[in-house]
């Protein structure tokens, strides 16, 4: 418990590791700024503005002559069935085309935003993990480290830990931070917010910080195998990208069960379905379906199985390389 304390307090005063949470604090606070300020109420000013739009677009040569066209052959101009009084609301520019915006609903930025500052804040937490680890073995203070605990197998167990409970800490405070805006702008405006909605939420702001934190994890697992930030960033892109073409080049059916972006989905979304080319059909082209279900439990193997793996061969050579 000391060793992990001690660890802890250098994870917090890491000043390049704080300015990383600061970042994805603040990329939230943008995304959740950004979507209240696009979803706002109409205001008197903005229906007269678009008024005022509509009236001058409505005076354009190309509208009245289009107009006066239809008036003279609605139904060579609109169809059949069309009358005069249909020219004018379909041709002429209404005040209500100048007037979409989006109304806030929670329950649409789950899959929009909030999957967005999931992964956001994921994927940086994967820089604030091999930062933590990269930094040791820069600047060689791991030896120093392992003079007062020789006993390895602890100190990256206590590494580990603090690298775990850190992110997952300020990812959870991020991430509810970011639904309480979005929740209190909604109920504000008077939009409900259904219970089934807010527990999808929930469930769904509990993944993402357990994928912040395992995320965070494999950082720091890869960092200590590789013992070099960039080298371990540079796996990292090469696996994410590479992988994805190549489960989209393997002549393999069901290729796309093994891409790392569809079983992150799975994990944030509680299931995902994509579509994937591999797949054959028994029946014809046109009752062909190609779209695969991958469920939460398949994303949660495929991920642990892969951290899995990583933290087993970082802590077995951690344990038997020498210290250079």
């Amino acid at each position: 418990m000391r060793l992990l304390l001690v660890e802890l307090n250098r994870f917090r005063s890491r000043r390049a590791i704080a300015l990383m949470l600061l970042a994805a604090a603040l990329v939230a606070a943008i995304l959740a700024t950004t979507t209240i300020y696009e979803s706002r109420p109409l205001t008197d000013s903005d229906i007269a503005a678009a008024q005022a739009q509509a009236d001058a677009e409505a005076q354009q040569p190309y509208v009245q002559r289009d107009l006066a066209r239809c008036e003279k052959h609605p139904r060579r101009f609109m169809g059949p069935g069309a009358t005069v009084e249909d020219c004018e609301p379909n041709i002429v520019p209404q005040v209500e085309w100048y007037l979409y915006r989006p109304t806030l609903s929670l329950a649409e930025e789950r899959m929009d935003s909030g999957l967005a500052v999931l992964m956001i804040v994921s994927a940086v937490m994967i820089i604030v993990g091999t930062t933590f680890a990269g930094a040791d073995w820069a600047s060689g203070s791991i030896s120093n480290q392992l003079i007062f605990e020789p006993r390895r197998l602890r100190v990256w167990l206590a590494k580990a830990g603090a690298v775990f409970l850190g992110t997952l800490v300020v990812s959870a405070v991020v991430l509810v931070a970011f639904w309480v805006a979005l929740y209190v702008a909604a109920e504000s405006r008077g939009i409900p917010t259904g219970a089934a909605v807010q527990s999808e939420i929930r469930w769904m702001v509990g993944r993402g910080v357990l994928m912040a934190g395992v995320a965070a994890l494999g950082g720091f697992a890869l960092t200590m195998l590789l013992r070099h930030t960039v080298g371990t960033l540079a796996v990292m892109f090469a696996y994410a990208v590479g992988g994805e073409a190549l489960t989209a080049a393997l002549p393999v059916a069901g290729a796309g069960r093994w891409s790392l972006a569809n079983n992150v989905f799975a994990w944030l979304g509680d299931g995902h379905e994509y579509w994937d080319g591999t797949v054959t059909c028994s029946g014809g082209a046109f009752d062909c379906d190609q779209s695969v279900v991958l469920s939460l439990a398949g994303g949660v193997t495929y991920l642990g199985v892969v951290l899995l793996v990583v933290v087993v061969l970082s802590m077995f050579f951690f344990r038997r390389r020498d210290i250079a």
